[in-house]
């Protein structure tokens, strides 16, 4: 594949972490397996106890390091102050300076040799299936990063895993890994690769206190696929993630914390973002966020350049937003396929 287009183009890495110190050795990854590395740039929220960073004698919130990398830009803040993952990545989002290409993962991913030349590579071969595009699959898990079987198959997001009152979530499947760029459903936070302008116009709304699935994966896809994009399946692995649990790595009581704060925002949130779908009304929104969710949709809510429902008939989730949602089926009742 040609690169001749991307002879220059920079890429920002988004990193949100929560008192994951695999981080560092994320952020080592990531320049060491670059083929330029002079071009990336990484922008990370640290959300963690600097009191127990000081005292720790078992490498516990060893951040440190993190300080002393070139091209690594952090944005420290208190665990108590953290908000949740979206809160997390729209302070990521606020240390894009210049960069061409916007790239989010996880705080404890590893990477393949040349990661950044074949990200925009597969942009490019994207570019000429849609003018509009964006790059997101699960990622092959760490373990397997070397497993020849596994290499020659990919996490595309096609379904939606779960759909209820409370919740929608999406999922992939591993395929064939396809000899041309395909569609797919949506996103996975743990790989999203979109041009910088695109983050820059639609970024993530940082009043959705603790949302996970629906409010952070789902949302943010019908936001992106309302406003014109389209999402694609590369041809190539570029990074690995841990899909095993990290909580071992946070101290008890920091985490302890962090579910409390999830357990008392959860359905709050879920209210708003239901909201935004135009699966509930206005009068339904709770009281943190009624004040300026009007307002705040018309920003930071769907696109207008293809109509939501049209989304849910893409997914195959119409027929069951009527089942589960009162207020869709009074208003898109009789809707059919575009």
């Amino acid at each position: 594949m040609p690169s001749d287009t991307n002879e220059s183009k920079k890429i920002f890495v988004s990193i949100a972490c929560f008192m994951d110190s695999d981080v560092v050795n994320t952020v080592n990854d990531l320049f060491r397996q670059a083929k330029f590395p002079e071009r990336i740039s990484v922008g990370i929220c640290l959300q963690y106890a600097p009191e127990l960073c000081e005292k720790s004698v078992d490498g516990h919130g060893d951040f440190a390091e993190l300080d002393t990398i070139d091209r690594v830009r952090v944005d420290k803040l208190h665990y108590t102050e953290a908000r949740g993952p979206i809160y997390a990545r729209y302070r990521c989002e606020k240390l894009l300076r210049d960069e061409d290409f916007f790239l989010q993962i996880d705080c404890h991913s590893r990477f393949f040799a040349n990661w950044d030349e074949i990200l925009l590579e597969e942009f490019a071969r994207c570019r000429e299936v849609s003018d509009k595009v964006i790059i997101s699959h699960y990622p092959i898990a760490i373990p397997q990063m070397n497993d020849p079987k596994l290499l020659g198959m990919i996490g595309k997001i096609n379904r939606i895993r779960e759909v209820t009152a409370e919740d929608i979530r999406m999922h992939g499947t591993l395929v064939t890994m396809p000899t041309q760029p395909v569609s797919s459903f949506g996103l996975s936070a743990a790989l999203l690769f979109m041009e910088a302008s695109v983050k820059r116009a639609i970024p993530f709304d940082p009043n959705l206190h603790f949302g996970l699935h629906a409010a952070e994966q789902f949302l943010y896809s019908a936001r992106l696929w309302t406003h014109g994009y389209n999402f694609m399946t590369p041809t190539r692995h570029a990074l690995g993630t841990e899909y095993l649990s990290s909580r071992d790595r946070i101290p008890s009581a920091v985490w302890q914390h962090y579910c409390r704060e999830y357990g008392k925002w959860r359905l709050k949130t879920w209210t708003k973002v239901k909201y935004y779908l135009e699966l509930d009304g206005i009068a339904q929104v709770d009281e943190n966020y009624r004040a300026d969710v009007r307002e705040s949709r018309q920003r930071l809510g769907v696109g207008s350049v293809r109509p939501l429902v049209d989304y849910y008939h893409f997914t195959g989730l119409h027929t069951e937003l009527l089942k589960h949602f009162p207020y869709y089926a009074n208003n898109h009742t009789g809707s059919h396929e575009p």
